[in-house]
């Protein structure tokens, strides 16, 4: 019990990283927000895999609302910053449903690969930041460059909090190509409270065929 609470607490403190100061100063939400983008799956992964009842679980992206909150004070702040919250919290259930059924015991290396795949995906709709812009890629195949912004976790949440990150940021833009593929953003309403409804159903199931049997106990 005591060791779990240790876990929960240290998770919920690493919510708050993003509002140490960086590029656009301290109390960045939008630089807190794509950290509990990139976070909430792998968190939700080490949960999941370590066994951390789902409910007991869920006090951690709920804490993270108070890092959102926080950084709404800065510089930039978010139109919608609750839809997005609710979008992490779906990423973070299905994290926990992913590892409670793939890699139980086992939660450093299901919470390293999540977070891992999480940056992957981020970054491939921006070449990664290297070589060639990846707006050359979207010139020439804007297909492939429009299913590589979508599957982007700053995607999601980003258009939930009403914030065009991929234009509101020269250096995404330059890279992103998204002049190459319009596109209708998501609407934060629908989609924040439809990705919560898909992660609790997959932790749901994931309880209902045995996964982390630890996890049953209440």
């Amino acid at each position: 019990m005591s060791r779990s609470l240790a876990e929960l607490a240290g998770l919920s403190a690493l919510g708050a990283l993003g509002l140490v100061p960086g590029a656009g100063g301290a109390l960045d939400s939008v630089a807190e927000l794509a950290w509990l983008a990139l976070l909430a799956p792998a968190a939700g992964a080490w949960c999941g895999a370590r066994g951390i009842a789902p409910g007991r679980a869920a006090a951690v992206p709920v804490t993270w609302g108070a890092a959102l909150a926080a950084a709404q004070l800065g510089p930039r702040a978010l139109a919608t910053p609750w839809w997005p919250l609710l979008a992490v919290a779906g990423a973070f259930g299905a994290g926990w449903a992913l590892a409670a059924r793939l890699a139980p015991g086992a939660p450093a290396a299901a919470a390293g690969a999540t977070l891992l795949a999480g940056i992957a995906l981020a970054g491939a709709s921006l070449g990664f930041g290297l070589g060639r812009p990846e707006a050359e890629l979207a010139r020439a195949h804007p297909r492939l460059a429009a299913g590589l912004h979508e599957l982007s976790p700053f995607t999601l949440v980003f258009d939930c909090a009403g914030w065009d990150w991929a234009h509101a940021q020269p250096d995404v833009y330059a890279r992103s190509g998204v002049e190459w593929f319009p596109r209708k953003p998501y609407a934060g309403h629908l989609a924040g409270p439809a990705v919560l409804v898909v992660g609790c159903a997959l932790v749901w199931l994931a309880r209902a065929r045995g996964g982390a049997g630890a996890a049953n106990r209440p």
